[in-house]
């Protein structure tokens, strides 16, 4: 039987990791569904993928060379860049005469359910496998072209869910010099909205919850300071829900903007870097850091919730408010709820502290550290030789 050497090219973090789990699965899943005539040899390999490129055709250049280095028939690469064409977001590329194709990550949202990256895996091969190109149609043998991407003939298979194909278009391009077939997210409202849930997701900003220790001790400090006065407690039967709304939603967003510009989180217009692209890495930054924030938030409510149901009795809370009547736990949860708005807008000014680098690895992928690194390398060199020249 002939042996058909598969390569899948990941970048670093959440890619490799898809990457690895296609290579324990998609052997036996190609022979069911593109050819069992052939024993598929899967392999993975993990590469930067040309750093910061925002060029489809040179991510495709590099793994071509690749595919040639390692041996492989076909080459598929799974990329955390968002790709582009014109202002629509592509979800693969496929380039029929080199037998390679790359998936961008990111387009699936904000959980990357695997199964849908499987899938558009398998779609993909099955381009590459039978070799339709709209520069040359014949080279396709539509006569032994299987149904690749109908039912499973082995039950033990489950059947692939949806890639949210219904929101995909299948384009064939003809005027570029490696893509013969694309993938498109249709909707260019849901593939922006898609893309900036993938790029927060692969983000990973859950992981963070415990990295801000200035954050949630000055925070925690500052809402049990402020508890032992009676303002807060009388505020918290006065407000109305409207404004415990408003105050959570000023304590979050302004811990957010606070932790992006007094760490120069925000990429400023340079010469490296487009403006869809800057807006893109920038809002992603906005959204990991309000994730982080908001969990924090939520686990500072529960410690002051715990507190303050176990320390303080109801004759306290009715001596303190005033109150004429026993307190019910909604005046408990009102009074929490304030406190922990408070000391999260206060506890902001712990992240100014926080060591640069290390909230930059927390909010940052490791393909926009890249990116940035690379245009803080391009200034530099810039700064010199005006230097030079003057």
């Amino acid at each position: 039987m002939e042996t058909v050497p598969l390569g899948i090219i990941a970048a670093p973090n959440l890619p490799a990791n898809i990457a690895e789990d296609l290579k324990n699965e998609v052997a036996d899943l190609l022979s069911y569904t593109i050819d069992d005539r052939v024993e598929w040899k899967v392999e993975s390999l993990i590469d930067p993928l040309i750093g910061v490129a925002e060029n489809t055709n040179e991510i495709l250049d590099k793994v071509v060379n690749i595919k040639k280095e390692y041996g492989w028939n076909y080459a598929i690469c799974l990329t955390d860049l968002p790709l582009y064409s014109g202002k629509h977001l592509v979800v693969a590329d496929a380039s029929i005469e080199n037998s390679v194709a790359q998936i961008s990550i990111p387009v699936f949202g904000f959980m990357p359910m695997r199964s849908r990256i499987k899938k558009a895996f398998i779609q993909l091969m099955g381009e590459l496998y039978y070799r339709y190109s709209p520069k040359d149609p014949f080279t396709t043998d539509v006569v032994h072209m299987k149904p690749f991407l109908k039912e499973y003939k082995n039950k033990k298979f489950p059947k692939p869910k949806t890639l949210s194909l219904s929101l995909t278009e299948r384009v064939e391009v003809a005027d570029n010099e490696q893509v013969d077939v694309r993938y498109m997210i249709k909707s260019r409202i849901i593939g922006r909205m898609r893309v900036l849930a993938g790029m927060t997701f692969a983000n990973r900003p859950w992981t963070a919850l415990f990295s801000f220790n200035k954050l949630i001790t000055l925070s925690f400090a500052t809402g049990t300071y402020i508890s032992i006065f009676p303002t807060p407690w009388q505020l918290s039967i006065a407000y109305s829900p409207g404004r415990f709304i408003a105050v959570m939603i000023l304590a979050i967003l302004g811990t957010v903007i606070w932790v992006i510009f007094s760490h120069e989180l925000w990429e400023k217009p340079t010469e490296k870097g487009k403006k869809r692209w800057r807006d893109l890495y920038n809002w992603t930054t906005f959204t990991t850091l309000g994730v982080i924030i908001i969990s924090n938030y939520i686990m500072l409510f529960i410690i002051f919730l715990a507190a303050i149901a176990v320390f303080v009795p109801p004759s306290l809370f009715e001596a303190w408010t005033g109150l004429d009547e026993e307190p019910t736990p909604g005046y408990y949860f009102a009074l929490v709820w304030l406190i922990t708005s408070l000391g999260t807008l206060a506890g902001a000014i712990g992240t100014g502290i926080e060591d640069e680098g290390k909230i930059r690895d927390i909010t940052y992928s490791y393909r926009q550290k890249q990116r940035y690194y690379e245009i803080e390398k391009e200034e530099e060199e810039g700064k010199d030789q005006k230097a030079e020249s003057s």
